[in-house]
């Protein structure tokens, strides 16, 4: 029996939480961000063409696991990694299969972070069997195009097995672009309201927005060590013409590491330019509050002795006492007014 047949009925098995054949309990929840996953998904799905087959599980059980173990014998370590949800991406070369693990950035707009999903690729001669979370939808859109389209499907299909890999691969990677997009559109917004919005609102997008990259840059960082390593593969899977074409997702992932890191550098100058603009009105209101004491400080030292009610105070008795004291004290005001002026403190 052919080993996909295995494979699918295993998928199948009505004794596997499974409903309508293959497909998912409809409230499946994507670990990494807690929403529900589409109830439409089935767990297991297989294209084949000529003699290359896609093989896409989501969210495999411990059964899923065991037979995966039994039709292609992958390393029981390598069973226990794509059911972690702790994994960094890695390469494993073993003499049957290479094994990938891949972490692509999400943008979850409810909670303004980025989160990441885990991609899991075995590649044999002529497998490509691919483990996901439902719910990673640009994984989803490939293979919906891959089902439906013969000419997308032949494309992607054409020079086997590693082919495929990379022409998923390089997709899954052009779909971050509109997230650096927004991180560099939130910049800007950002740079506009320096200067007007609340400081409070200001030094949220910029934490937020910080937090983005760095988190962004976390899963770069390890992606580009990965496809360095495979460019010194002597794995038979991965051949020179495979080597080039995935170089090539390599300058890719060097150029969303430049612009990240240029995000980084103008975050970190308009912070600082924040920072200062800060620190300038908060001085500029100490010095206002500041005036404002020093100008009453006499006249509280003046009310508070005619406050005493002492007969000996001069004009204590005279009938234009509250006159004589109001004029001393604006021209004590005005005194104090004209000096700050003449000191460029006002």
């Amino acid at each position: 029996m052919d080993k996909h047949i295995k494979l699918l009925k295993v998928f199948t098995n009505p004794t596997l939480p499974v409903t309508r054949g293959a497909e998912l309990i409809a409230a499946m929840r994507n670990k990494n961000n807690g929403n529900l996953a589409k109830p439409d998904l089935p767990a297991f799905q297989k294209i084949r063409h000529q003699t290359t087959n896609f093989i896409i599980l989501r969210n495999p059980s411990t059964e899923n696991i065991n037979e995966l173990k039994r039709i292609y014998d992958f390393h029981p370590l390598h069973l226990e990694d794509i059911i972690s949800t702790v994994q960094r991406p890695k390469i494993d070369e073993e003499d049957e299969y290479v094994f990938f693990v891949f972490h692509f950035p999400q943008f979850n707009p409810k909670t303004n972070k980025i989160f990441s999903i885990e991609v899991d690729f075995f590649l044999t001669e002529n497998d490509l069997i691919t483990v996901i979370d439902p719910g990673f939808m640009a994984m989803e859109e490939i293979f919906e195009r891959i089902t439906k389209n013969k000419n997308e499907r032949e494309a992607y299909f054409a020079g086997g097995a590693g082919m495929l890999l990379y022409r998923i691969l390089d997709n899954l990677v052009d779909s971050i672009f509109p997230l650096l997009d927004m991180f560099e559109r939130t910049l800007e917004e950002i740079d506009t309201e320096v200067f007007s919005a609340s400081p409070r609102d200001v030094t949220e997008h910029l934490s937020f927005l910080r937090r983005n990259v760095i988190f962004f840059q976390s899963l770069i960082k390890p992606e580009l060590n990965s496809f360095a390593r495979i460019e010194q593969s002597t794995h038979p899977f991965i051949d020179e013409e495979l080597k080039d074409y995935l170089a090539n997702i390599t300058d890719h992932l060097k150029k969303i590491w430049d612009r990240l890191e240029d995000v980084i550098e103008l975050s970190n100058n308009l912070s600082q330019t924040f920072e200062s603009y800060l620190t300038f009105r908060t001085n500029e209101t100490i010095k206002i509050l500041t005036m404002f004491s020093v100008i009453l400080l006499p006249l509280t030292l003046l009310s508070g002795i005619y406050g005493m009610n002492l007969a000996f105070l001069p004009f204590a008795q005279h009938p234009l006492a509250l006159v004589y004291l109001s004029f001393i004290m604006a021209t004590i005001i005005l005194a104090m007014i004209a000096f700050f002026k003449y000191k460029k403190w006002i």
